[in-house]
């Protein structure tokens, strides 16, 4: 699945030097995912805030009912 991303253009080589790079690269990364998040805000506004707060919440959701629900099917019926 990583090998498709790789494969796109412009976005495949910073996820790789993401993934794969060193430490300056992994934050030269972060930075400009900040800076790209600002742009947004000061393009479009409020909006966007709102709206990566919503997608948070939703991912944030998914993640603990994964985690909560592997109990529920790690357990052996006897």
């Amino acid at each position: 699945m990583l090998n498709l991303v790789y494969r796109i253009q412009l976005v495949g080589l910073f996820i790789r030097s993401a993934v794969q790079g060193s430490y300056a690269e992994r934050l030269a990364f972060a930075i400009n995912i900040l800076a790209l998040f600002g742009i947004c805000v000061a393009i479009f506004g409020y909006p966007v805030i709102i709206v990566a707060a919503l997608v948070m919440t939703a991912v944030m959701f998914t993640i603990i009912v994964g985690v909560t629900s592997q109990a529920l099917w790690s357990r052996s019926v006897d």
